[in-house]
């Protein structure tokens, strides 16, 4: 089934913005690489230009930005909601769903979901979670708040907490990580990261548990960079269990991005076994900090007993 295009005229005020920060004011929770892929496939404008990321937009013109194709099927689930606030919501992050729309998943989104649950359709995401990901996540009801939020995880003051189970016996009590993390050169799987390279990035962990075999971690990330601790503790000797895009050999996941088959369902976890477990922030409404803290789900206490 497809939807009818969505029309959006452009007020004077706005004259002259470039088209993409123009999209991105009016389309909450979706990202900027997202926007620019939509403006390439699927942006056509009034005024006869064609559409570019970098086209300023006109006053009183219509942009019209049709629908893609929709053929999924509903996912019939409730997201818990760990605590409501004037501005934002936690939520405990189901594994397995991406937190935004990409690729053919569009309406089974976190985000979408979330909009449907709550009856709130300008939800956006504050920050981002991976798709396998599980555990604490905010989300804005406002956009002062949004821009709050964001500003915080960009800005290194929101206290974040990670729980990893890890191959490997780890054999010191806690340590750090204090690796560059820039993009894998040698890899066919353009989302990976390597360490030794690129941006600065910091670790903080200490052991939880330890098990046959395996660790359980609590990490303290104290910088945010893409795949962080997933790059971090493979460096290291110890990948998170579960992990398809470090650990592995590129033709793994390549293999299951194909759809042909995921190798993980023979050898261990389904899915990557990191969980936000908790998030200290500074109340968006007021003084005072707020903490937030998601258990961890019934897959990753099967996988530590």
């Amino acid at each position: 089934m497809s939807e009818p295009a969505t029309c959006i005229t452009v007020g004077k005020r706005d004259e002259g913005k470039r088209l993409d920060h123009f999209l991105h004011e009016r389309i909450p929770g979706l990202s900027r690489t997202r926007i620019q892929l939509a403006i390439r496939e699927r942006v056509s404008l009034s005024w006869g230009v064609k559409a570019r990321a970098s086209t300023p937009v006109r006053g009183g013109g219509e942009i019209r930005i049709a629908h893609r194709e929709l053929n999924e099927t509903l996912l019939e689930i409730e997201v818990e909601v760990l605590v409501r606030a004037s501005g934002w919501l936690a939520v405990d992050k189901p594994p397995k769903v991406p937190v935004h729309p990409v690729n053919r998943v569009l309406e089974n989104s976190l985000i979408r979901i979330l909009r449907r649950q709550e009856g709130e359709p300008d939800l956006r995401l504050a920050h981002r979670l991976d798709s396998e990901t599980t555990g604490v996540l905010l989300v804005a009801r406002d956009v002062p708040t949004s821009r709050h939020l964001s500003m915080a995880f960009m800005n290194g003051q929101v206290h974040k907490e990670y729980l990893a189970l890890v191959a490997g016996e780890v054999p010191e009590d806690q340590g750090r990580i204090e690796l560059e993390i820039g993009p894998a050169r040698d890899s066919r799987v353009y989302l990976r990261q390597e360490a030794g390279h690129g941006k600065s990035a910091l670790t903080l962990w200490r052991v939880e548990r330890r098990l046959a075999g395996r660790t359980l971690l609590r990490l303290f990330p104290s910088t945010g960079r893409r795949h962080q601790l997933r790059v971090h503790l493979a460096a290291i000797g110890h990948p998170i269990l579960g992990d398809i895009l470090y650990g592995r050999p590129d033709e793994d996941y390549l293999r299951m991005v194909r759809g042909d088959g995921d190798v993980r369902q023979c050898i261990g976890p389904g899915r990557q076994m990191l969980h936000c477990a908790r998030l200290c922030f500074s109340d968006p409404a007021g003084p005072g900090e707020v903490t937030v803290e998601a258990p961890l789900p019934a897959d990753f206490v099967a996988e530590t007993r």
